[in-house]
């Protein structure tokens, strides 16, 4: 007697494949690569993001910080990142303790659309350019409500720092609004540039000397997020103010701001794009970099956020991406300086003169 065969349910042969696609998405996802990208806040285009991961199939863990000591503290919390945009005044301190690996150029081949000049700025400087690779660049200015400005003032307004750091012009703007940029080193570096002197070659005590004189003059702080700040620019709620060029531009929607490089010269920063020596997913950290290296991309990305990209923008190819890009003009561009890269010491220095003399505000 032939023994009978058993069948299986329908509804049960259903319900497996249903486990078992579910078990395969779920592992799927699961072993999806990840890269861990750390950004200044507002510094990208959204949809270069999703596009990137879109066509690598990389899901990219974005996350954003407001200053260069919120970027340090969170490396120094042992936070782990595969992509990181330290400033030119971050990259010596973070190459020299060892904290970046040092970049394969095979693995970019995007590379060669950047700019000679802001290579050979960051080669300057201990090789920095074998550790990073410029992002975006910008500059520190003087960003006026020409009208309401002119008005507190009487008179014209001055092309210089004078508008910011001459007691008796800040008295007559108070009260339209005068304020400075959240970045107490950049301050110092502008303030002591108007005073004909410089920052890395000061004592100790005339550092202490020069922020007590600069909080004297009881300037208002930027807010946090930038959003903030821009918002304050666009309504005309602040009529002087020290600013990153990026978001004077941003602010500057109704053509009433007026932004310039002071006649006593200003600072230039390049933010570079690098990845740090504990990252966990290196090949991914590349793909991502030569992406956002792609011209279309980092056109994509200087739209969006207002500052200078690094394409090499003397090449036709590159220049017609970006018509409309306003670049300093070549006089303003000789009273641009990249600020010099402060020691543990002097950076304790500033951080404990800006901490006492907001003590004593307060009081």
């Amino acid at each position: 007697m032939r023994a009978e065969r058993k069948t299986q349910s329908p509804s049960l042969n259903v319900k497996t494949l249903i486990v078992l696609a579910l078990a395969a998405i779920s592992a799927q996802a699961v072993a999806q690569e990840v890269v861990r990208v750390h950004n200044w806040a507002d510094y990208i285009d959204p949809a270069v993001v999703q596009d990137f991961e879109r066509e690598t199939g990389i899901r990219v863990d974005y996350s954003t910080y407001t200053s260069a000591a919120q970027l340090e503290a969170d490396l120094d919390s042992g936070e782990r990142f595969d992509v990181i945009v330290p400033s030119d005044l971050q990259l010596d301190r973070l190459i020299k303790e060892n904290r970046l690996a040092p970049l394969d150029f095979r693995e970019l081949p995007n590379r060669k659309e950047i700019s000679r000049e802001l290579l050979l700025r960051l080669n300057s400087r201990i090789n920095a350019d074998l550790y990073a690779i410029p992002y975006m660049w910008g500059t520190v200015g003087l960003v006026v409500h020409e009208r309401e400005a002119s008005r507190a003032l009487q008179a014209p307004v001055p092309n210089s720092w004078s508008v910011l750091f001459d007691p008796s012009n800040v008295d007559k703007l108070r009260s339209c609004g005068v304020m400075l940029q959240n970045e107490p080193e950049h301050s110092l570096f502008l303030y002591l540039t108007y005073k004909g002197k410089n920052l890395k070659t000061s004592s100790a005590r005339s550092i202490h000397k020069a922020v007590h004189e600069i909080r004297s003059l009881k300037l208002a702080d930027s807010p946090q997020p930038f959003t903030a700040f821009i918002s304050q620019l666009a309504d005309g709620k602040v009529c002087a103010a020290m600013a990153w060029n990026g978001l004077a531009s941003l602010a500057n929607e109704n053509g009433e701001l007026r932004f310039t490089i002071p006649q006593e010269g200003s600072l230039q920063f390049i933010d570079s794009l690098a990845i740090p020596g504990n990252a966990g997913n290196v090949p991914a950290a590349y793909r991502f970099i030569d992406y956002l290296l792609k011209p279309e991309n980092a056109v994509r990305n200087a739209r969006a956020s207002h500052f200078l990209p690094s394409l090499d923008l003397d090449r036709d190819g590159n220049r017609h991406l970006l018509p409309e890009l306003a670049m300093p003009t070549q006089d303003e561009r000789r009273r641009l300086y990249l600020g010099q890269p402060l020691s543990n010491d002097e950076r304790r220095t500033i951080e404990l003169a800006w901490a006492e003399s907001d003590a004593d505000r307060q009081d």
